[in-house]
């Protein structure tokens, strides 16, 4: 992912880098020219076009999303970031992608919501079994109280 930083404060910058560096993110500046050639032949060729003016590139090795999260969550309060587009599996993203990508669940979620899945149709299961055994229980409790009142 490309992010402009051209206007920020250096106590900006770096508060930025520490956001990207808690994420697990490695944030670096290059030359647009040393990014091109890096990325000549490669899956993310397709950024060429973003290599304009004042470029950071940021990355997260497992999440793609990571980066984006980190970078709309600081443009919000900081306009002078500009989110510029990326490429995530080979497709390039414009600065809307970028915040598509953000707004979607990490890994760590997913799992968890996959994890979730697969443990409702036990957990209600379970509940069905104690609802009988509850009811019986109550229908018991009832017949007992009526005797005992008799």
């Amino acid at each position: 992912m490309l992010v402009e930083f051209a206007g920020l404060t250096v106590a900006s910058v770096n508060e930025l880098r520490g956001k990207f560096r808690e994420a697990g993110c490695s944030y670096h500046v290059y030359k647009n020219s040393t990014i091109r050639f890096a990325i000549q032949e490669t899956d993310h060729a397709a950024a060429t076009p973003l290599l304009k003016g004042v470029s950071g590139l940021a990355f997260h090795p497992d999440d793609p999303g990571a980066a984006a999260r980190v970078a709309r969550d600081f443009a919000k309060d900081n306009d002078k970031l500009k989110l510029k587009g990326g490429v995530a599996y080979g497709k390039m993203l414009d600065a809307d992608g970028v915040v598509a990508l953000a707004n979607m669940p990490g890994p760590r979620e997913l799992k968890a919501q996959f994890l979730a899945l697969l443990n409702t149709p036990a957990t209600q299961f379970v509940r069905v079994l104690q609802a009988s055994a509850q009811g019986l229980l109550n229908v018991l409790n009832a017949r007992k109280e009526k005797l005992e009142a008799a």
